[in-house]
């Protein structure tokens, strides 16, 4: 089935078997049929027939009594059935009006949950799973230690980590592919939430194995050697290209990818440059022995962002997804450097 939390969660999936026997229902149902049906007379049917009293049961229903009598009497009139009978002992039901009670009680109650009682999440208990909209290198930064928590507090809660363009995650949001997303693009839609978490900036990694300088990077050394390029469009060029091309100089782009996770194993066997997001430099310095210094050109920020369907607002599961997420931002990058 089409992702999204609604297509995964298991208090609201749908079998194939189920939606059939659901869509057979449907068709039965007619719509003129309810508009005989007013619920205020079937809740003075359920009242009527505990109290077994017209003055009692108006007295719960804070009416008065002329108001059940007129109620009673239009009950009667949408069964075609005389419902109670007047006895020494009080208004008698009658079997009729057994059935109907047996059947109504249990889905009044249901239908007052539904309307009355919203949904909430137990972490603790609910079993679901979230179509999380990102990046790689996002998936990367972020992923190990978000499931490593949510494994802690919400044993039944899975993530799946949906590769998102940035370019393309509003039409993947408006078409419910993914629940939620973290995304560095800047696109949204009036259907959409968007909440900025943080600006940031980039780096430049390289081997020292490979490449035998000391910092501070210089942009002779910057565009002496060759480099890789993400790009989620397949773009040989950036924004900083256009700096060193103010600076008079260019650089040689090698490689191009919209992956990240391979320029580690690039950078630690061949003499190259990658200008990554900030957030990934120190564990992949600590990692694999790479060098890091700032990009010795202007790079123009990025912002993280979350973003999600506004038809999610209330629903508490994404909220606290949204909430997890949030923290765990905040924290990561307090301690970076």
């Amino acid at each position: 089935m089409p992702g999204g939390l609604s297509a995964q969660n298991e208090r609201t999936i749908l079998t194939l078997r189920e939606l059939i026997k659901l869509i057979k229902i449907m068709t039965l149902i007619n719509p003129n049929d309810f508009s005989r049906i007013d619920l205020n007379l079937l809740v003075v049917l359920i009242v009527m027939y505990e109290e077994r009293n017209v003055t009692q049961a108006a007295h719960r229903l804070h009416l008065g009594q002329p108001a059940v009598s007129a109620a009673l009497r239009r009950l009667r009139s949408m069964f075609n059935e005389a419902l109670f009978v007047r006895t020494t002992q009080g208004m008698m039901p009658t079997p009729r009006t057994c059935e109907l009670i047996q059947a109504l009680t249990p889905l009044m109650a249901q239908l007052q949950a539904v309307v009355l009682n919203p949904p909430r999440f137990n972490p603790e208990k609910d079993k679901l799973t979230f179509n999380i909209g990102m990046s790689d290198w996002i998936e990367h930064w972020l992923m190990p230690d978000l499931l490593a928590g949510i494994m802690r507090e919400a044993p039944q809660v899975s993530i799946n980590a949906v590769a998102t363009d940035p370019w393309k995650v509003v039409s993947a949001l408006e078409q419910n592919k993914v629940d939620l997303s973290i995304t560095v693009g800047q696109e949204t839609s009036r259907d959409l939430r968007r909440e900025k978490l943080t600006c940031a900036g980039f780096k430049t990694l390289w081997d020292p194995r490979q490449i035998d300088i000391t910092k501070p990077l210089t942009v002779a050394e910057f565009v002496h050697y060759e480099h890789l390029l993400i790009s989620y469009r397949g773009a040989s060029q950036s924004a900083m290209d256009s700096s060193l091309e103010k600076a008079g100089v260019a650089r040689r782009v090698r490689y191009v990818s919209s992956h990240f996770s391979t320029l580690p194993l690039m950078l630690s066997q061949m003499p190259l440059f990658a200008t990554v997001p900030m957030m990934l430099v120190d564990d992949w310095c600590r990692q694999y022995g790479f060098q890091s210094d700032s990009v010795p050109v202007h790079m123009p920020p990025f912002e993280l962002a979350l973003l999600w369907h506004r038809n999610r607002d209330s629903d508490a599961a994404t909220l606290w997804m949204l909430n997890k997420i949030r923290q765990l931002i905040a924290k990561k990058l307090s301690v970076i450097r």
